[in-house]
């Protein structure tokens, strides 16, 4: 007997809506209030670290040293800095919760007699739920009718599922391996063992590549620092500098190398990429998602549910034996059918049925078997004009083998004409007496989306490789490939050794009949290729694909599980959001390099030509105020870097150091050179004192930074492509403020206007045409693009 008529013959009606209103109202939601940080503990720790230690020490240096001034400015950008910090962060963390809001659970739930989808956060005490293969138990509570497998591994660690009878609990934030039941919720909330139900978000912040790079590039730059640090102190040393001025002054060298822009920027790209992905119909769960999106080469593409629609209808039946008709072959599919349930093909099929007007109330079910993977049917025991027989659907590969009786020839040419024409075949079978005979063939029709081929030549464009992965038989999906413009050999798995897999990867395009293990295995050997993967799935059987995939990404329609191993799940129907991923990703990973380009070009402009000027003058050229000034001017625009509307490749990206790191210091160099150019300039052309020669480098050096961004950002000429409003503003407020200080004094020395002029023309000269000049030709001579 199906479960939802047993329930009425026991009286079970769910609970009304005001006895849920008065245990929400006891009970509160069924969430876990999460511990959140106050604002000033955020602050506190923005003040904490190597930048904020070193700067710190520099101030109190200055502070016991007199330097008061300087000590007070160092203090005032430091909090200043951290103030924009903990307002971006801030910000984040509203976009974290924007798209975490999106990620909820959906429950079926027995209110007022009914079955509703409730969302699990008003799931409470009392409720009776139903759940199923590939949900998440939304609370704990008890089984009442039915019998369940059940994952525990994120509860116990235990690998290997649990058996769950009537009676046996169950708790919340478990999964469903196989079979339905119908429980009743005991717990809600923080008072469930497991203790989180809706957060399928990670809290955890996995350590990213581009994070690594950036490290490994920054201890670079802080070694050959350290180096030219200890020559100006011995020289320093040499000309009987003040210990007052020598030491505040290497502090401040120190400075230079650290990235203090990085840990904002890279959070501020990836919340508002996340934020412009989500308002497209996708929620990035882990930031690595976008960095693997930059790379990836493969995308495995389920094909029901994800290159096609999501609405599956009938198109075709074919009765195969005398004495059946058309409307036979539906009614004994739709026995086997469940009502209440989700699958698509039991949708169809009773669709299908109402359309023909064939009558299910005269017929009595009593036992009722769901699809499984394991067994590729469904089965319902009924009793049919005072006989007891079972209805049977499956795949026509499993029941073909247990009728014996059955036209083989006629049945494969069936099978091989509704495949031909893009329909996935079902067998539809009677058991009376022990004996099972196949009485026709449903051609079930799933069309490809409208943007299915569209999506399938844009991501071939990028340097995508797709391959299409499924389940159904070769026909179909050679049939669907070929509509939607995939490309390769189209090999069927069935039978096929593991050992051979991976001699297929290069040729083949299309991987049919396969099973979980195959889906998973095929993504692996794709990995040990040295190949970045992404895999699209809905279901149970693609999610341990969707795990191991570098871009996991679940489609609209996918079940619990399958969004809670996936990196990025889509909200909207179609794939067409996939290249949005893959656009941001690429955009994301330019965003870095421009930065990474930027600060060791900068680190050259700043720490090795001070370093260098102060060998050959014998006194620094600037002094800790000028350089802590102009390091947090331009950090406050290289967080804009985070907004830039910069172009993505049209290829895979890879991470290439050496490369980096060669065309980065090249154009360093370069930039030396312009700088001792414009020194020579103040001191012997212009004739200007130490005092406002340091104020001449210092405005020379601010532009020149700011520049070299619109330069690096672009490939080609600076003005091929316009930078993002935010940038924009950013570099223009800077370079007024950068300005006005030189021009009134404002902490540092104060220099005439025609000199500030002189020192603006002389820097868009060398930087915008005679730096962009050289970037493009050592672009080109990297392949860099």
């Amino acid at each position: 007997m199906s479960l939802r008529r047993l329930l009425k013959m026991r009286g079970l009606t769910g609970l009304s809506s005001s006895e849920v209103e008065e245990k929400l109202r006891i009970y509160g939601f069924n969430t876990v209030p999460e511990k959140k940080e106050s604002t000033l503990k955020i602050f506190v720790k923005k003040l904490q670290g190597l930048t904020a230690y070193t700067i710190e020490a520099a101030a109190v240096i200055s502070f016991i040293l007199g330097r008061y001034i300087d000590a007070a400015i160092m203090i005032l950008l430091l909090l200043l800095n951290a103030f924009i910090g903990v307002l971006h962060e801030q910000r984040a963390g509203k976009a974290v919760e924007m798209l975490k809001s999106r990620l909820k659970i959906v429950v079926k739930a027995l209110r007022d007699g009914e079955w509703r989808d409730i969302p699990s956060e008003y799931i409470v005490p009392g409720d009776v739920v139903k759940v199923r293969l590939g949900d998440i138990i939304p609370a704990d509570g008890v089984v009442l009718e039915g019998h369940l497998l059940v994952d525990e591994s994120t509860l116990t660690g235990e690998s290997m599922p649990v058996e769950k009878n009537p009676g046996d609990p169950v708790y919340a934030g478990t999964a469903v391996a196989r079979g339905e039941a119908i429980i009743r919720i005991t717990a809600t909330g923080p008072r469930t063992r497991y203790g989180r139900t809706v957060e399928l978000v990670e809290a955890g912040k996995p350590r990213l590549l581009i994070e690594e790079i950036t490290s490994s590039i920054t201890r670079w730059l802080l070694a050959v620092d350290v180096f030219f640090v200890v020559l100006v102190v011995v020289r320093l040393l040499i000309t009987q500098t003040p210990v007052v001025d020598a030491l505040p002054f290497t502090l401040t060298l120190l400075i230079a190398s650290i990235p203090i822009a990085l840990p904002a920027m890279t959070t501020i790209t990836l919340a508002l990429g996340s934020v412009e992905l989500a308002r497209a119909g996708v929620i990035v769960r882990r930031l690595e998602a976008v960095e693997a999106a930059s790379m990836m080469e493969v995308i495995c593409l389920d094909k029901t549910g994800t290159i096609t629609e999501n609405k599956l209808v009938v198109k075709d039946i074919i009765p195969l034996r005398e004495g059946f008709t058309e409307h036979d072959v539906i009614l004994y599919a739709a026995l086997a059918s469940e009502p209440d349930g989700r699958d698509p093909i039991d949708k169809a099929i009773l669709e299908k049925a109402g359309e023909l007007g064939v009558d299910l109330g005269s017929v009595s079910v009593m036992e009722f078997k769901p699809f499984s993977p394991e067994s590729k049917r469904s089965e319902a025991l009924v009793s049919m004009g005072g006989r007891i027989l079972k209805a049977v659907k499956g795949a026509p590969q499993v029941l073909v083998d247990v009728d014996t009786t059955l036209d083989r020839e006629r049945f494969n040419e069936a099978v091989r004409t509704l495949g031909d024409r893009g329909m996935r075949p079902l067998a539809v079978g009677v058991e009376e007496n022990g004996s099972l005979r196949v009485i026709g063939l449903i051609g079930i029709y799933d069309k490809p989306r409208e943007d299915s081929q569209r999506f399938i030549e844009e991501i071939k464009s990028m340097g995508v490789k797709p391959v299409m992965v499924t389940g159904d038989n070769y026909y179909v999906a050679k049939s669907i490939a070929r509509s939607v413009g995939i490309e390769g050999r189209v090999v069927s798995l069935k039978g096929v050794p593991r050992e051979e897999l991976a001699d297929l990867l290069d040729s083949a395009g299309v991987f049919a009949e396969v099973v979980p293990e195959d889906k998973y295995e095929i993504v692996r050997l794709y990995q040990s290729k040295g190949k970045v993967v992404g895999m699209t799935g809905d279901g149970v059987n693609d999610a341990p694909a969707l795990k191991q995939a570098d871009l996991g990404v679940a489609v609209s329609n996918a079940t619990d599980i399958a969004k809670s191993v996936a990196s990025v799940v889509l909200t909207k129907p179609g794939l067409g959001n996939i290249v949005d991923v893959i656009r941001l990703g690429r955009v994301v990973y330019r965003r870095i390099v421009v930065w990474a380009i930027n600060k060791i070009v900068k680190t050259f402009q700043v720490v090795y030509f001070v370093s260098a000027s102060t060998l050959l003058l014998g006194a620094p050229i600037l002094t800790p105020t000028h350089m802590i000034l102009m390091l947090f001017l331009y950090d406050f625009v290289t967080l804009s870097i985070s907004t830039d509307r910069l172009r993505p490749s049209s290829k895979p990206e890879k991470w290439n150091v050496r490369r980096l790191v060669k065309v980065s210091v090249i154009l360093g160099l370069v930039k030396i050179a312009e700088l001792f150019l414009a020194l020579y300039l103040g001191l012997h052309v212009l004739s200007l004192q130490l005092e406002q020669a340091r104020t001449f480098v210092f405005y020379t050096l601010l532009t020149s930074g700011l520049f070299n961004i619109l330069n690096f950002r672009e490939t080609g000429w600076f003005w091929h492509s316009k930078p993002s409003k935010v940038m924009t503003i950013a570099l223009t407020t800077d370079i007024l403020a950068g300005t006005i200080i030189a021009w009134k004094g404002w902490i540092i020395q104060p220099i005439p206007p025609p000199v500030i002029l002189i020192a603006f023309v002389y820097t868009v000269a060398v930087t915008l045409i005679l730096t962009d000049a050289v970037k493009i030709a050592v672009f080109k001579l990297f392949k860099y693009s």
